[in-house]
């Protein structure tokens, strides 16, 4: 993940929370590291009928090792940038587990 992270992610009283945008309708799929702020996610998916919404989490979940199930988008289920919450991860854990190759 290129640049530190720090600003992206913060401390939630239920783990940590991550800010992200989300590029839908992409050739790629993954985690593109950080950007003003944000991790920046990939999907293939289109923002349609949250379809990029539920592939964004799943490419999160993925590259923090946890189930779907423990993220939430808390805020812009409507926008590209996201705030989603991952319940029981520490931010320095978030960090860590995002920096993986």
């Amino acid at each position: 993940m290129m640049g530190s992270g720090e600003h992206a992610i913060k401390e939630h009283a239920e783990g940590s929370t991550i800010e992200v945008r989300v590029h839908p309708s992409s050739s790629r799929r993954g985690v593109e590291g950080v950007s003003g702020g944000r991790v920046t996610l990939s999907v293939q998916s289109p923002p349609e009928k949250g379809k990029a919404n539920k592939e964004a989490l799943k490419v999160l979940s993925e590259a923090l090792g946890i189930p779907p199930s423990r993220l939430e988008v808390l805020r812009g289920l409507s926008s590209r940038n996201k705030t989603v919450l991952a319940r029981d991860l520490s931010p320095s854990e978030s960090r860590t587990l995002l920096q993986k190759p």
